[in-house]
């Protein structure tokens, strides 16, 4: 009985192919695993401050301002996400842009969102750039 257990083990392990190479096969060069955005702009966090960030369920909103910084020209993009701190899943995202902003004016913002998950805590986290 472990003879013909063992006959039928070895059977299912050999090659069907009689040990030869598939006729086609395909190749990709090597990557660098490098990722890159298609337009990841000039970050200026440092010139953003959220004042304020709902994280209640249901809409939310945050506001505050940017500021432009000297010699930065472009479309100014601010971003909040809402985030599980628990599993940094992005519950809720807003942004707002600015065409035409102005170095050094203060430009008040405000984005708005909705959380869906109830019961889940949120952590607000802000992000600014200039495209």
């Amino acid at each position: 009985m472990t003879a013909l257990l063992m006959s039928a083990v070895l059977a299912g392990c050999s090659s069907g192919s009689g040990g030869q190479s598939p006729s086609n096969t395909t190749t990709q060069a090597a990557t660098t695993g490098e990722a890159k955005p298609a337009n990841p702009g000039t970050g200026i966090i440092e010139a953003a401050k959220m004042t304020s960030c709902d994280t209640a369920t249901g809409k939310v909103t945050a506001k505050g301002i940017v500021t432009p910084p000297d010699g930065i020209k472009g479309t100014v993009k601010v971003s909040v996400s809402w985030v599980d701190p628990a599993t940094s899943a992005v519950l809720a995202r807003g942004e707002r842009s600015f065409t035409g902003a102005q170095p050094g004016k203060a430009l008040d913002w405000s984005v708005e969102a909705e959380i869906a998950k109830p019961g889940t805590e949120a952590k607000c986290v802000l992000g600014a750039s200039v495209l």
